[in-house]
């Protein structure tokens, strides 16, 4: 059976801070608690009616985040207002705890959990349900539940895609990439076609330009803060 037949998934990882934000501000200033608890529940119930009989775990950010000590050229998300919350943020994880099993992650992100038990899971039976886009770098079954779209990532085009972002950085979360270079020249810069040592030695071509002396460090800490983790004591590529 190739693992490029959906018939192998058999759990789902869901990404359980996204279900939060979007069910929370969907819902208008002053709505019922309800709506929110209702949204959230019939994202999910819509996400299980695509993969009947599958198990699932909901993964919730916990305390604390090693990139937050990793971060010294820019404060790690420190462009974001950490009292921007929807509403009913606290109720609707609180909901997610209680009647939906979701599990607390901390010390990392949800997305290193969720990257983790896809990664020890080489059968193909897992897929992790997420719009973030930074999943992709790791390998195995995804589905955006918002655009109703499953998709394969193998293993070279999950590399390709860590490699990539690396040049582009992450303006959502405060890394910095090198200037000028976007999707379109990340993709040029580095090809499908190329293996890991091509792209890395591309990487460190154009960071050593960007960046001169303090190339060898800025790479490190944006490989660091941009790596979903695969297994709980990796280190990026």
């Amino acid at each position: 059976m190739s693992y490029k037949d959906p018939s192998t998934i058999k759990e789902l990882l869901i990404d359980g801070d996204m279900i939060v934000y979007r069910s929370g501000f969907a819902c208008k200033p002053g709505d019922p608690v309800e709506h929110a608890l209702s949204n959230c529940n019939n994202t999910l119930n819509k996400i299980l009616s695509k993969f009947p009989g599958c198990e699932y775990t909901v993964y919730l950010q916990g305390k604390g985040n090693f990139r937050d000590q990793v971060a010294t050229i820019k404060p790690y998300k420190g462009n974001r207002d950490a009292n921007f919350k929807p509403e009913h943020y606290g109720a609707i994880r609180t909901h997610l705890e209680e009647h939906w099993g979701a599990e607390l992650v901390d010390g990392m992100e949800a997305d290193d959990a969720m990257g983790m038990a896809q990664y020890a899971k080489p059968d193909a039976s897992t897929c992790i349900v997420s719009i973030d886009k930074d999943m992709d770098m790791i390998p195995g079954w995804h589905y955006k539940h918002t655009k109703d779209e499953l998709y394969y990532v193998g293993l070279r085009d999950a590399n390709t895609f860590y490699y990539r972002q690396l040049l582009i950085g992450d303006a959502i979360d405060n890394i910095p990439g090198i200037r000028g270079i976007g999707k379109v020249k990340a993709r040029r810069y580095i090809p499908s076609s190329f293996d890991d040592a091509e792209a890395q030695r591309v990487v460190e071509q154009l960071f050593g330009k960007a960046y001169g002396a303090s190339a060898g460090h800025v790479l490190e800490e944006v490989k660091q803060l941009i790596w979903i983790k695969r297994e709980p004591n990796d280190k990026p590529k």
